[in-house]
């Protein structure tokens, strides 16, 4: 029998950060870029974490952990929930929910592109000329507005992959599930204000 530990440090970490950013009522443009990361943070460490424990379940061949580890981490978070979505087998209890939560795929695409643009520099300017006074687009997207926009793309994959775990058919048991979630999915961190 193998054991494995993981740190999960990233993802407890970042709800704390996050937890204590969106408890501030006026936040500052700082705060909200600290939100924007922290939430990005948590949702991608979660979902590769999450699915490479998945993954990890269905292995039968007799090969090293950290080279499957290894190889099952050089694909993409939003691929792996791709694959998830689409190579998985479940039980739905509801056609109509899986059907909704498909959207999960684009709403991830949709969330990674403030964080890519932040952690790729681009510009958080504003510029006053003879033309007026302009923004730049990730200058726009720096208030709590977006940031709630943002939460509720958030919530949205979180509800829809517990949706898609419960449906799983694998050898998790119902605990395992629950553990899965609890651990990876779970969304109590964010304050209530922004659940409405």
């Amino acid at each position: 029998m193998t054991a494995t530990t993981e740190s999960e440090y990233l993802i407890i970490s970042n709800k704390e950060k996050a937890t204590e950013l969106l408890s501030i009522t006026e936040p500052t443009e700082a705060n909200i870029i600290d939100a924007f990361i922290a939430l990005h943070i948590i949702l991608e460490v979660s979902l590769n974490t999450l699915f490479r424990h998945i993954s990890m379940l269905s292995i039968k061949k007799d090969i090293d952990r950290l080279e499957i580890i290894k190889n099952i981490d050089a694909i993409s978070f939003i691929d792996k929930t791709v694959l998830f979505i689409y190579d998985s087998k479940f039980n739905f209890t509801s056609i109509e929910d899986a059907t909704h939560y498909h959207s999960t795929i684009g709403v991830l695409k949709d969330f990674s592109s403030i964080r890519n643009q932040l952690l790729h520099g681009h510009s958080i300017s504003t510029i006053s000329d003879e033309e007026g006074t302009r923004q730049s687009r990730l200058k726009k997207s720096l208030n709590d507005e977006a940031l709630s926009g943002q939460i509720k793309k958030l919530l949205f994959v979180f509800e829809g992959l517990r949706f898609y775990v419960d449906c799983l058919e694998s050898s998790l048991t119902t605990s395992g599930k629950a553990a899965f979630k609890k651990a990876y999915l779970d969304d109590t961190f964010i304050p209530d204000r922004y659940k409405r």
